[in-house]
């Protein structure tokens, strides 16, 4: 998860994610991947009052930080 953490800190679509991480399953990406690293804290949403919006993007939080 670290590689995708860094990765995401510039804002990235969920096609995106799902590209770098080389995923074919959509379901599979949000159920497993995004959503627990968003309870986490450590994924954020691009538009936090849209969850399902098409034009959502995930970021990390820790910009910058050693804890990625």
């Amino acid at each position: 998860m670290n590689a995708l953490l860094k990765y995401c800190i510039e804002p990235r679509s969920r096609e995106e994610i799902q590209n770098f991480m080389g995923l074919k399953d959509r379901k599979h990406l949000r159920l497993e991947i995004l959503n627990p690293l968003i309870q986490e804290g450590k994924l954020l949403l691009t538009i936090p009052e849209k969850p399902t919006s098409p034009n959502q993007k995930y970021y990390s939080k820790s910009k910058g930080s050693k804890n990625v």
